[in-house]
Formats: structure tokens, sequence, C-alpha cells
């Protein structure tokens, strides 16, 4: 073999060598080269944790509760303690990288008291979370659409160096007002279902009561009022509800019948597509309670189910209720749930 053959030879094998070194290497640093014991969050994900805020006319709802593991690349040679901090300062960089308008959560809110965890010796991850929240109790407080807040490790005590690439963690609290709980199952459902309605009388919005409001309670799905249909094309109509006396309801259940030509009743195959809800102490200055789609309404044995967020005091209910076929037809039952 010439001898320069051999020198080529030899040149690949030591690059060979060289670039598995460097491969090797990447896998263990953020950078190529880095030498450090990196400590990081450790997820599965981008370490993001997102919360929902609801306000409601009786409350503010909802659970704000981020908790994030720490590890360490190699098992840690000595006891080593490890601190972040809420640094705000990120946030604008991050809303110019994702495009979005998240506001710095308001000072004094944030509960920061478990932002330090220890990485036992020999050990490559804490036993204990870097833990923030925000109590129920400063809800009202958050009064934008969006909040961010960015934890960032901000000092390691012991064996190893804070990771550039993986020291951020981040918890988004959105935040919307509503009443109405969509999706709620009717197993879920809270509060009681009241039993006494013998007080409960119904007009229409357009004039006239519902003389055989009776059926509405009686738990027969095969009658009911038939509701005129006087809105939206003849597809809707609108009924006040006097509870005789104020309660405080926290949900409904609805049953709309439909009877073919044929006198097959199909109470389970038809409901009402949406319906817009209003609340009333005395009758005549009223508030919004929302509005749900069928989609909203969980359904079960023919009836539609329909939660709230928190419990309202009323006397008077209206419901606007409108069906997706080409009539109203009939509302065969509404029961109402209550809290004490």
């Amino acid at each position: 073999m010439k001898i320069s053959n051999i020198k080529y030879i030899a040149l690949g094998i030591i690059a060979a060598a060289l670039s598995f070194q460097a491969c090797s290497d990447d896998e263990h640093y953020d950078v190529v080269g880095n030498p450090n014991n990196l400590v990081y969050f450790k997820t599965t994900g981008d370490a993001t944790t997102t919360c929902i805020v609801t306000h409601t006319p009786v409350g503010d709802f909802g659970e704000v509760n981020a908790k994030f593991s720490v590890a360490i690349q190699r098992a840690a040679s000595r006891d080593t303690k490890v601190t972040a901090v809420i640094d705000n300062s990120l946030i604008n960089d991050y809303n110019t990288q994702h495009n979005t308008e998240y506001k710095a959560v308001p000072e004094g809110v944030v509960d920061a008291q478990k932002l330090s965890v220890t990485i036992a010796k020999d050990t490559v991850g804490s036993k204990e979370q870097i833990e923030v929240s925000i109590p129920s109790t400063a809800f009202a407080q958050l009064t934008e659409q969006a909040y961010l807040l960015p934890v960032r490790l901000s000092s390691v005590e012991g064996d190893g160096t804070a990771s550039g690439q993986r020291g951020t963690a981040y918890v988004i609290v959105n935040t919307q007002t509503k009443l109405v709980h969509a999706g709620v199952a009717a197993g879920d459902m809270p509060g009681t279902l009241m039993s006494d309605y013998s007080g409960v009388t119904a007009s229409y919005t357009a004039g006239g009561t519902v003389d055989d409001i009776a059926q509405l309670f009686d738990g027969n799905l095969e009658n009911g009022t038939a509701l005129r249909t006087d809105e939206q094309d003849g597809k809707g109509t609108t009924l006040v509800f006097d509870l005789g006396t104020e309660q405080k309801v926290i949900g409904l259940r609805m049953a709309r019948y439909y009877k073919s030509y044929y006198g097959g009743w199909w109470y389970e195959e038809y409901y009402f597509s949406h319906l817009d809800m209003q609340y009333s102490t005395d009758g005549s200055t009223w508030n919004d309670m929302g509005s749900a789609d069928e989609a909203d309404m969980v359904k079960s044995g023919g009836y539609q189910y329909l939660a709230l967020y928190g419990a309202v005091p009323m006397r008077y209910l209206k419901i606007q209720f409108t069906s997706g076929s080409s009539s109203v037809s009939s509302l065969a039952e509404l029961g109402i749930y209550t809290q004490q």
C-alpha cells in the first residue's frame, strides 16, 4: 500500500473519532463543548401550564396552580439547592416570539413560597417540585384577558449550573366572563333538583300564561306545554318563569318532545338547539345569564343538562328556547337545580 494512502486512512480515522465525540457532546450539553452539569426543568413538552379563571356575577372560579420538576444531567456530587424566580422581564420577548399579548400578573397576587427544591447527592432529580399558584381570593384582580408567569431557574447552590435553554417554565392564565358551565354531565350536576314546583308559574313574553304548567314537572316526557312558535320564523319562543320565591339557581334540566304524525313520541331524538337566558329578582330589572348551544348541554335519557359556575339568586327566569327543526314543538319537562 502506498504511504500516501496510509496517511489518508489515518486522517480519516482521526476525523471520524472527533466527529463521534462531538455528537456525543451534543446529547449532553446546551451548546457543543459546554462542560457544565446542567440543571433544568424536566418536562415532556415545552414546560408550559395553562389555567383558566372564570368571572361570574356571583363569584370567580377556576384553579391556577403549576408544578415543575427539576433535574440535573448527571448525578449531583453533593446536595444541590435550586431556586427559581418569577421573571416578568421575559414577557415582552415571549410575546414577540409567539405573537401574543400576555400581561404581567398584578403585584402580590402570586403565591411563590415554593420556589426552591433540593437535588440530593447521588441523585438526578428533586423529590419536591417548584410550585406557583394564585389563590381564588385574588381572582377578582385578574381583569385582563390573559397573563403570563415566567418561572426561571435563577441560582444553583452545590453541583451544576442552570440551563439556559431549559431553565424557564411558563404559566399562562386565561380569563373569561361567563356564568354557563358547559359540558357538565347529569351525574355531576351541582346543587339539588327542586321537588316542589307548586308555586311556579310561567307566561309567554308575547302575552298569555302557560295553563298546563303542571305537566312540566310531572316526570312524564310524553306531555308538556305546546310552546307557541312566535320568534325566529317559527323556531323559537320565550317563557318567563316565576319561581314564587327567590331561589339560588345553579342548573337546569329540560326535555323537548316531538310527536310524529303517526303518534310516535321521539323525545330522545329532538333537542333544543340554543338557549338564551336572563334572570331577575323583581321581574323588571333583568341580568344576562348567558347562552348555550346544543353541544353545551349534556344529553341523557331525553333530557338536556345545563350547569352554572355558581348559584344565582333569582325569582324570575327568562328562557328563549330555539329548536333546529321547523318548530319548537313542546317543552316536556323543566327541572331546576338549587343550592342552599
